[in-house]
């Protein structure tokens, strides 16, 4: 087979795949796929708790500001939240990153989508311990999510929930990219 050939028969079969990973698991192409990405979050959102005040220190592991990336850290096999696990950048009040970028390990800061309940997830633990905010999605008005807080604990008591709050979409800063990707 020549180099032409196999080139046109890896698209070919790229093409397929890509077609079949864009299909429902239950194979109708009108349904969404549970952990399905929805582009139109992906950007930066300040976190704010429910008196308007920004998300701090007190939510354990959690910063003021997010940026939600395209890029995948891993796949879980849990059935209590969906399986395809995002970078989540945790930004300063100034915008700047707080952490070190490393898409390799799901320990730290992650995201994930639940299309069946058009939901966010976004989680500051660190493996052991951290705050995690569920937030709603309407596909009308992504720019404000709404939605619950809980810190998750590896001792005493396991969930610990911290009530109402709310993200609100702003501009994200040019540098802020995993792997040169923009989102």
């Amino acid at each position: 087979m020549s180099a032409s050939s196999k080139t046109a028969a890896c698209a070919a079969i790229g093409v397929l795949l890509l077609g079949l990973g864009c299909r429902s698991r239950s194979g109708t192409s009108d349904e969404l796929v549970r952990d399905e990405l929805r582009v139109e979050v992906l950007g930066c959102y300040a976190l704010y708790d429910d008196r308007g005040q920004r998300v701090d220190s007190s939510f354990y592991n959690a910063s003021p500001l997010v940026r939600l990336d395209s890029a995948v850290v891993g796949i879980t096999a849990r059935d209590t939240f969906p399986g395809v696990v995002r970078v989540l950048v945790r930004l300063d009040t100034a915008g700047r990153r707080v952490d070190r970028i490393d898409s390799r390990t799901q320990f730290g800061p992650t995201w994930s989508a639940d299309s069946l309940s058009d939901s966010l997830r976004l989680s500051f633990v660190d493996g052991f311990s951290g705050a995690v905010l569920t937030l709603a999605t309407p596909r009308d008005h992504p720019d404000t999510l709404r939605g619950h807080a809980e810190e998750h604990w590896d001792a005493g008591p396991k969930v610990t929930a911290r009530g109402r709050v709310y993200a609100v979409r702003l501009a994200c800063p040019d540098t802020l990219s995993v792997g040169g990707r923009a989102g």
